[in-house]
Formats: structure tokens, sequence, C-alpha cells
């Protein structure tokens, strides 16, 4: 088949041909978009779920979406390194910026600039963002977070409100906010609906989002609309596999679509690998049961050199030990503290390669004393690492006596 017509594009945020099985989360997220602009108050959204489920297609079809709606939106991807005040700032002056040229609502628009310039004075070590604008004395300037930041929310919703815009931020992998950044977007957004302002927030984020949005403020889950999102359906995965290709002329018949489906369990970046693998190794429309065969192999080295691969080589070598013992044990949630016995080890003595992990968004913690790979098949990625191993190179992994 022409690798040129392949309709299948895994990738970080690629929109498939086929968005399968988000219609009800996408549909929830247009409903906002509409009360919003009807002079509702809003009700932000956090979408959260494992690696590879489609969060970031989401977002990004959600921002065009609102944009049908009229709104002036901004997307932005938290960095484990970022300074999350200064993302922020940037992503609000852009907005005020862009609602000051669609609209006359100068005076607002300027006090909503000048309440920012205030905000970013007070941070230490703060961005150099060019603000011909004087601060606004006692607006976003206490040196408190949460106040400021309730601060420039409000002044920045008021300018959308006069201006007749409003406006949508988009905040991808949110878990890597910090508690006291976290606890003062939880907060602004209270007060941009207490005050029914145009101002939507939607996250995006590992599982653990919703455990730290409870943690920074317990009427988090009174303030947000907290929506998993997981591996698809059978129908839906089928959907999501079959009809690309039908749309350029390949008939995948069930038993061909099976292994895929068997292979990837559902998860919506596994699909694409297979299915763009499918369409180069097909020697005609309908490829056969050894050319699915050689596809499932081709994902699963795809996914080895470039999906986990990238995960692994950021986790030190005590790490990729805890995270072996950690898929030795079979799939799911695990005790902590039975990772512990299998390395031998006291359960507190691993709490910092735990703690690090969730920070780089290898694993999760379910539930109290549980832990789990916040990527799908990470086990069963370790354990062709550690079987593919000679004895020298096996202790890169974990120990041979465990």
């Amino acid at each position: 088949m022409d690798p040129a017509r392949n309709p299948f594009s895994p990738g970080a945020g690629t929109k498939p041909r086929v968005l399968a099985g988000r219609d009800e989360d996408i549909k929830t997220a247009e409903s906002l978009a509409r009360r919003v602009s009807l002079g509702n108050s809003p009700r932000s959204i956090m979408y959260y779920g494992l690696r590879g489920v489609g969060k970031n297609v989401i977002l990004n079809e959600l921002e065009e979406i609102y944009a049908d709606h009229d709104y002036v939106s901004r997307y932005v991807e938290v960095a484990e390194t970022d300074d999350f005040t200064v993302v922020l700032s940037k992503l609000v002056r852009k907005l005020l910026l862009e609602v000051s040229r669609k609209a006359q609502a100068v005076e607002l628009v300027k006090k909503g600039l000048r309440a920012l310039k205030s905000f970013v004075v007070s941070i230490p070590e703060g961005p150099d963002l060019k603000l011909d604008v004087e601060p606004l004395l006692g607006v976003a300037d206490s040196g408190d977070l949460q106040d400021d930041l309730v601060d420039l929310f409000v002044t920045t919703g008021e300018a959308a409100e006069g201006a007749g815009i409003p406006i949508a931020l988009f905040i991808d992998e949110a878990q890597y906010l910090e508690e006291d950044d976290f606890s003062a977007l939880i907060a602004s957004c209270h007060r941009v609906s207490q005050l029914g302002l145009p101002l939507v927030v939607v996250c995006a984020g590992l599982p653990q989002i919703a455990g730290l949005a409870g943690e920074a403020k317990s009427y988090a889950e009174r303030l947000f609309d907290f929506r998993p999102v997981d591996s698809l359906k059978p129908k839906d995965a089928k959907r999501a596999l079959v009809e690309p290709a039908a749309e350029e002329g390949m008939t995948i018949d069930d038993e061909v679509a099976q292994i895929g489906l068997d292979a990837t369990d559902g998860y919506p970046y596994f699909i694409q690998e297979y299915g763009m693998a499918l369409w180069n190794e097909a020697s005609s429309e309908q490829p056969t049961l050894s050319e699915a065969e050689a596809a499932k192999e081709e994902m699963t080295r795809s996914l080895d050199s470039s999906f986990f691969k990238v995960r692994i080589d950021r986790a030190t070598t005590f790490e990729r030990k805890f995270m072996r013992a950690l898929g030795s044990l079979g799939s799911g949630p695990q005790d902590i503290s039975e990772v512990a016995d299998v390395l031998d080890r006291e359960t507190s003595s691993i709490y910092p390669a735990r703690a690090q992990l969730i920070h780089k968004g290898l694993v999760y913690s379910p539930d109290h004393g549980k832990i789990a790979f916040a990527v799908p098949h990470f086990d069963k990625f370790l354990d062709r690492c550690y079987s593919n191993q000679d004895e020298t190179q096996r202790d890169f992994f974990i120990n041979d006596d465990i």
C-alpha cells in the first residue's frame, strides 16, 4: 500500500482520522462553551487518564470547537521544570491582547494588563513581559500566589465580559503543577465561577490530578467536572482502526482487526501504531493474517524504541528496578509493601523512588498504599527488556536475585 496514503498518524496530540469513543467528553465541553456564552457560570473540566488515551487530542479538538463559539483561547502544556506562574503570565498576556484586538473594551483590558503587570512584578525572578502599562496598585501584588492569581483571573474575566468575548484556557500535563499552584488555580476558578465571569479552564493530566486537586482544595470536586479518559470500548476501538482504512480503500476483516485490538487493548495511541504498521505491511487492499501478525510485531518494535524508551530513559537505575519489581507483580495496581518485598527493602526506603517516579509521570497512586503504571503496557515492555538482556546487563533493570 502507498505509504503516502497511510491514514494512521501516531503522535503526541495528533488528531486521528476517526475520533471514536469521545463523543460524550466533547459534548460536555461544548455544552459548557454554550452555557458560558449565554451568561451562565462556568464549571471547569478536568480530563484524566493514562498516557496514550488521547487527552491531548481532546484538548486540541476543544480548541477548535471553542473557536467556533467565538472564544479567545490558548493551550499550554506544563513541563516538569516549568514555573507555572511564569507560564500563566505569558498565557494571560496573549489572551488579553487578543481580546483587545477584537473589541473596544479598552479600559477593562487595560485594567487586566495592569493587574498582570502587578502579578509579574510580584513573582521572584519573574518573566520580562512587554507590558506598556503601570502596575495596578493593590491588585495581584501581595506576593501571596492564591490571592494574586484570583485577582488576575477576575480582572481577566471582567475584560472578557466587558468585551463580550469569552476566554478559554486549556492546560495539559496538569499533574506537574505544584500543590500551591494547583490550589491557587482552583481558588481562581472558584471565584470566577462565583462571579459568573466568562473564563473557562479545561485541564488534562495523569490519573493523580483528581487526587491532587482534592488535596489542594476540598471543594474541588464541586468546582470541576472530573472526566476519566480510558481505553476505547471494543466497538469504538474497531471503528478507530477499520474506518480510516476504509476511507483509503483498505478492508480490514474481523480476524485481522481482532489481532490489533487484542494487541492494543483499545488504547488509541497503540491503535494508531498498529494501523500504520498494518497499512505498511499490507500487499493489497485486504491484509492477511500473516501481515497482521507482522504489523503487531512492528507496532511493538516501534513502541519499544520510542513511546516506552523515552520514558524509561528518564529513570535512574534504582527507579528502573522499582518499576521492574512493580511489573513482576502483574498488571494493575499493587501494594507498595509488596514492591518493597520484591526489592528486599523496607517500604519506607523506597518512598523517595516512588515519589520521583510519580513526579516523572511514570507511575501513580490510585489509592492509599497502592501504586500502578501511568503508562499502559509498561510492565510488558519491562518484561521484554529483561528477557532480552544478557546476564551482565540485567542488573540495569533489576537485581538477578529478585
